[in-house]
């Protein structure tokens, strides 16, 4: 009896302060949004169809897959949980940002982004086409407290697609 409380009173004290890290890690961030409206009359921080415009800044929801429990907290824990998608007449760019350089060296389907550092945010920038949105895009970093890389994939929410620039 006495072992069923105390092991009891351990998984209590792990949940406890599992929920303490879920609530004090904040990876909403903000890219950062302009005022007014765009020279297509569009409202900054709108959603939009980034298939209807030619040009845009946007802010995505991204949902993380193909890793495990502990991945998917660890990568929720150490990034940011939009990307920045970039629209132009020359193509697409998209920008998975980090909190610090606990996680880095991302890549995108094994090609290294370009590094980039945003106020205080980090990022790697990925050249990609429209196709690639429609599909996971599958990613590794590298986590330095385990010294390792990790995969995992990242399925962006372009039905939420806001426009920030």
């Amino acid at each position: 009896m006495k072992n069923k409380i105390i092991i009891g009173a351990v998984i209590f004290c792990l949940l406890v302060t599992l929920l303490a890290v879920f609530v004090a890690c904040d990876n909403s961030g903000g890219l950062g949004s302009q005022s007014g409206s765009d020279k297509y009359g569009r409202e900054f921080g709108s959603i939009c169809d980034i298939d209807g415009e030619e040009t845009g800044v946007y802010e995505i929801d991204y949902i993380i897959d193909d890793t495990s429990v502990m991945g998917k907290t660890m990568i929720g824990n150490y990034c940011y949980n939009k990307v920045k998608l970039v629209v132009s007449a020359e193509g697409m760019a998209l920008t998975f940002y980090c909190k610090n350089n606990t996680f880095s060296n991302v890549k995108l389907d094994s090609r290294a982004g370009k590094s980039i550092e945003e106020s205080d945010m980090y990022g790697y920038t990925f050249e990609i086409t429209r196709e690639d949105l429609n599909n996971k895009l599958a990613m590794t970093g590298y986590v330095s407290l385990m010294k390792r890389d990790v995969a995992f994939s990242i399925n962006v929410d372009l039905s939420n697609a806001k426009l920030i620039g």
